[in-house]
C-alpha cells in the first residue's frame, strides 16, 4: 500500500557545533528505540508557492537544525550501557512516500500495522552510531491528502523538546525564518547528574520488575494476542469522569482537585482492572511520566533540550481499586496523585543516584515502541498499564503551511498496556489510544463507557 519514492539527507543549512554531549542518568534509561508518531493534513490548496509540500519540509528542515543541531548528530555507546550523544552533522533521514490509499480508508487512525507503514523505519541492526535520530516520512495519498510520519530518538529528547522542535520547524516553513519557539538550551550538565557512591534515600519502584499475573509468568503475558483502539471522551464526559473524581472530597481537598488527566487515567486503570478480571490480591501498577523541569532546584532553563521525564508508578492492590466506591475513581485518583507528588527535587537526586550506581543500563530499558518486544526488566502489560498524557503539548502547531493537522497521534503501541491520552484540539474531548489483550478489549471498551 505504500511505496519508498526516495530517502534524502538533511542536514543543517549553516555551520553548527562539533562536540561532544554528556548525557545524564535521565537520559539513559529510555529506549533506545525512536518514538513514532503521524500528522495527517487535508489535500493541499493552491497557496501560491513555487515549493513542493517535499522540498517545503526539507528546505526548512535544515534551517531548523541550525538551531537543534543535536538532532543532526549520531548516538555512541561509552560503556555500561550507556551512550553519549556526538554532534557530528550526518543530519536527519527524509523519505519520500506513496501510497493509494485515501485518508479516509484508515478511519479513526488508530495505530494499527497499516497506520505504521506511514511512520519511518528504522534498521536497528545496524550499530547506533549509524542511527539517524530524526527520521521524517512525507506520505502522498490518492486523495490529495498527505501525512508527515516521525520518529524521534528517545534517548535524545522527550516528548516536549520533540515538539518543540518541530513547532519552530513549522514556523521557517511558513516564512517565520527567526521564529523559535523556545530557543533550546543543549548544556545538560546543569542536570543532577547522579553520585555512584551515593546511597539511594527512597525505594524506587519505577526501576523495579512490574507486579506479574498471578497464575501466570510475565513471558506467558507477553506472548499473547494484543488489539488496539482509539476511545473518543466529549467534552462533557470529561467533565462527568472529573466531577465523578472529585464527589465526597472535603472543601479543603477541593482547592486541589484531581485534574482531567489524573481522572481520566484513574478511570482507564480501573476499567482495565475489572477487564482483566483480575483478583483482589493482584498488585497492579498504572506508570506515569512526570516532567521534572520545574521540580528540580533551581528549575531547568526554559529550553532545556533532553529528557526530563521521570517515570513514577503508582500501585494498588486491585481489590482496593474497586471496592473503595462504585469506581473507586477517587482511590485511583488519588493514588496517581500520590505518585506523582513523590517526585520531589530528593526523590529525583535519589533515583539519579540509584541509576549511577548501576553497571549497566542496559536492563531497564523497555523497547515499548516495538511490537511484542521482551526486552527490559519492567513490563507494563498485564496486570500493569502505562499512562501518557499529551495534555499541554503543542502537538497541533505543526502547520507547514497547508493547515493545521486533522489528526495527531502515535503510529505505533508496542505493548500490552501502553495507553495515550490525546488532547483534543481545543475543544475540551480526548481520545485514548490503548493496547490490551484481545481477550480483554470488549469488556474493557464495554467498561469505560458505562459509568460515562
Amino acid at each position: 500500500m505504500v511505496s519508498i519514492k526516495c530517502i534524502y539527507t538533511v542536514k543543517p543549512n549553516q555551520q553548527t557545533p562539533a562536540i561532544k554531549i554528556w548525557l545524564p542518568e535521565i537520559d539513559q534509561y529510555p529506549p533506545t528505540t525512536h518514538a513514532p508518531t503521524i500528522y495527517f493534513y487535508r489535500p493541499i490548496v493552491e497557496n501560491g508557492s513555487h515549493l513542493t509540500p517535499l522540498e517545503t519540509l526539507k528546505s526548512s528542515l535544515s534551517c531548523a537544525l541550525v538551531h537543534y543541531f543535536p538532532l543532526a548528530g549520531r548516538l555512541q555507546w561509552i560503556g555500561g550501557g550507556r551512550l553519549e550523544l556526538h554532534c557530528n552533522g550526518m543530519g536527519v533521514e527524509v523519505i519520500e512516500a506513496e501510497s493509494e490509499n485515501k485518508i479516509e480508508d484508515y478511519g479513526d487512525f488508530r495505530p494499527t500495522t497499516e497506520i505504521r507503514k506511514l511512520a519511518p523505519y528504522v534498521d536497528y541492526s545496524k550499530d547506533i552510531s549509524e542511527w539517524p535520530l530524526v527520521l521524517v516520512q512525507l506520505t502522498k495519498f490518492k486523495c490529495g491528502g498527505i501525512s508527515i510520519g516521525m520518529a524521534v530518538s528517545h534517548i535524545v529528547v522527550d516528548g516536549k523538546g520533540a515538539l518543540a522542535f518541530i513547532s519552530t520547524w513549522a514556523n521557517i516553513a511558513r516564512g517565520h525564518q527567526g521564529k523559535v519557539v523556545i530557543q533550546p538550551f543543549h548544556d545538560r550538565t546543569v542536570f543532577y547528574k547522579g553520585d555512584p557512591t551515593a546511597k539511594p534515600r527512597f525505594d524506587h519502584v519505577e526501576f523495579k520488575a512490574s507486579p506479574t499475573l498471578i497464575g501466570s509468568s510475565e513471558m506467558e503475558e507477553r506472548q499473547k494476542e494484543t488489539t488496539v483502539t482509539m476511545l473518543k471522551l466529549t467534552k462533557a464526559q470529561v467533565a462527568k469522569l472529573q466531577q465523578k473524581a472529585n464527589e465526597g472530597r472535603t472543601p479543603e481537598d477541593l482547592r486541589r482537585a484531581y485534574t482531567r488527566y489524573e481522572a481520566i487515567a484513574g478511570h482507564i486503570w480501573i476499567c482495565a482492572s475489572r477487564a482483566r478480571r483480575l483478583q483482589a490480591e493482584q498488585l497492579t501498577n498504572a506508570r506515569i511520566a512526570v516532567d521534572c523541569r520545574n521540580r528540580v532546584q533551581p528549575s531547568l532553563p526554559a529550553g532545556y533540550y533532553g529528557n526530563a521525564i521521570m517515570v513514577a508508578a503508582a500501585t494498588a492492590k486491585v481489590g482496593e481499586l474497586l471496592m473503595v466506591s462504585p469506581l473507586g475513581l477517587d482511590y485511583a485518583c488519588g493514588k496517581i496523585r500520590h505518585a506523582q507528588e513523590m517526585i520531589s527535587q530528593d526523590y529525583l537526586k535519589s533515583a539519579m543516584d540509584f541509576l549511577a550506581s548501576e553497571p549497566d543500563m542496559t536492563s531497564f530499558r523497555t523497547g515499548y515502541h516495538t511490537l511484542g518486544c521482551t526486552q527490559g526488566i519492567i513490563f507494563q502489560g498485564c496486570p500493569n498499564l502505562a499512562l501518557t498524557s499529551w495534555f499541554g503539548l503543542p502537538i497541533y502547531d505543526a502547520d507547514f503551511g497547508w493547515g493545521k493537522p486533522i489528526y495527531m497521534g502515535p503510529a505505533a503501541l508496542g505493548t500490552d498496556g501502553k495507553s495515550f491520552i490525546i488532547p483534543g484540539d481545543g475543544d475540551g474531548s480526548a481520545t485514548i489510544a490503548i493496547r490490551l489483550q484481545v481477550t480483554h478489549m470488549d469488556n474493557f471498551e464495554k467498561l469505560f463507557y458505562e459509568a460515562i
